[in-house]
């Protein structure tokens, strides 16, 4: 079972999940949850087996234009780490306003949509865009049915 989650702000993002409001603070909230679960839970890791994903090996850099913030996420061996600033050689770039980046990693806006619509810009393979929506998307659903 999961030992080491923070139960109050698992039940926060699930919330948040569910409702679709979440606000541009809870995305480092959201990675942090990320990193909580792929680290402890079994269960999780089943999950990420049961998709291919365990070859996975990501390295985002989210740059949010309207804020001046550089956030990091990586994927790799089912475990995901986050944190602020700059990273060396990611497999995907990523640019974007807060609101539209908190919308697509808690699942209320398509990646590809937003894209086409220029509200996002990005520099490495499309696939790599895929991966992220497909990380979060998993996560999420995960998150949700715990």
């Amino acid at each position: 079972m999961i030992r080491i989650v923070n139960s109050e702000l698992l039940n926060y993002i699930k919330l948040k999940l569910s409702s679709g409001s979440a606000i541009p603070g809870d995305c480092l909230k959201l990675f942090e949850i990320y990193k909580q679960l792929s680290s402890e839970n079994a269960g999780l890791r089943e999950e990420f087996d049961d998709m291919a994903m365990l070859d996975m090996n990501f390295l985002g850099q989210i740059i949010i234009s309207d804020e001046n913030k550089k956030f990091w996420l990586k994927f790799k061996e089912g475990k995901v780490d986050y944190g602020e600033g700059d990273v060396v050689n990611p497999s995907l770039t990523f640019t974007t306003k807060m609101n539209t980046f908190t919308g697509i990693v808690f699942g209320t806006i398509e990646i590809s949509g937003a894209h086409e619509t220029g509200d996002v810009s990005f520099n490495g393979g499309s696939e790599a865009l895929m991966d992220l929506q497909a990380i979060t998307s998993v996560l999420n659903d995960f998150l949700q049915s715990i």
